[in-house]
């Protein structure tokens, strides 16, 4: 099994126990992320969407809302049928959901007019390739949308971060900062347009939850983040309360990219 294969099967294995959670989850279903995602797409009557990694199906659900004709993909089978669901008890058409890895898109080149992916890139096997198969399926001046968790340049940091992250949920791969983005996304024929950064909080208990992730894991990442020295602990917002851990937050960022260069040129 190769490295991507063996990523992909800790996401799907990850997310298949965990559908339910995201849909009732109100960090997906309220995000403000989310809706300036949408309002930056500008006017999405009749526009084709690809929405990558679904999830619960939030992101496509609200672009359909907007007026978009959307097409929703997951690597997960169990994530797919949730947010097909959910659009049904939702009553919003207009969306077709399909597996599909984000490495790997199963259309034509130039088939959307906007490719969005909200908080999903740090479980991909190769966000580059993600990138640059967004820029094969966009038409030329298509614009992509990402939001998602970012690191920062410092190095201690970024490993602290990402390794909390990974604890938490062995199917995260890594948190990116903002530069790689921008490079990845300049290397495939995108003009960067828009970027954005700010926190997310996370309410520790209903975070760790939503992961499921086992009690002792859980409490071994509360000691470890109230352990952390006062700059780690700044930079993660950490909300202390009685000895125990309330809140946290990680920087997140919302970028978009319009493709310049077509990819199949």
């Amino acid at each position: 099994m190769s490295a991507a294969d063996c990523i992909h099967r800790k996401v799907q294995d990850q997310f298949g126990k965990t559908a339910s959670g995201y849909l009732s989850s109100l960090d997906h279903a309220k995000g403000e992320d989310l809706k300036a995602m949408v309002h930056l797409a500008g006017d999405l009557q009749g526009r084709t969407v690809l929405d990558i990694a679904t999830g619960g199906g939030h992101t496509a659900l609200a672009f359909a809302r907007a007026g978009a004709m959307v097409t929703a993909t997951d690597l997960t089978p169990e994530m797919i049928e949730a947010a097909r669901a959910f659009a049904k008890e939702e009553g919003v058409r207009g969306v077709t959901f399909l597996p599909a890895a984000a490495e790997e898109l199963p259309f034509e080149d130039n088939s959307f007019d906007i490719v969005s992916c909200w908080i999903a890139p740090h479980h991909f096997a190769d966000p580059r390739a993600f990138v640059w198969e967004a820029a094969r399926v966009l038409v030329p001046g298509g614009l992509i949308l990402i939001v998602d968790n970012v690191a920062p340049e410092d190095p201690g940091l970024n490993r602290a971060m990402n390794q909390i992250e990974r604890e938490r949920d062995p199917s995260h791969v890594e948190a990116y900062t903002v530069r790689r983005w921008v490079n990845w996304l300049a290397d495939a024929g995108f003009d960067l347009d828009h970027v954005e950064r700010f926190r997310r909080d996370k309410d520790f208990r209903s975070w760790i939850e939503r992961a499921h992730t086992p009690t002792e894991i859980g409490e071994m990442i509360e000691r470890c983040v109230l352990g952390l020295p006062p700059r780690v602990r700044h930079y993660l917002n950490v909300v202390e309360e009685g000895g125990k851990l309330v809140s946290l937050a990680h920087e997140a960022a919302l970028i978009m990219a319009v493709l310049v260069i077509a990819r199949n040129d």
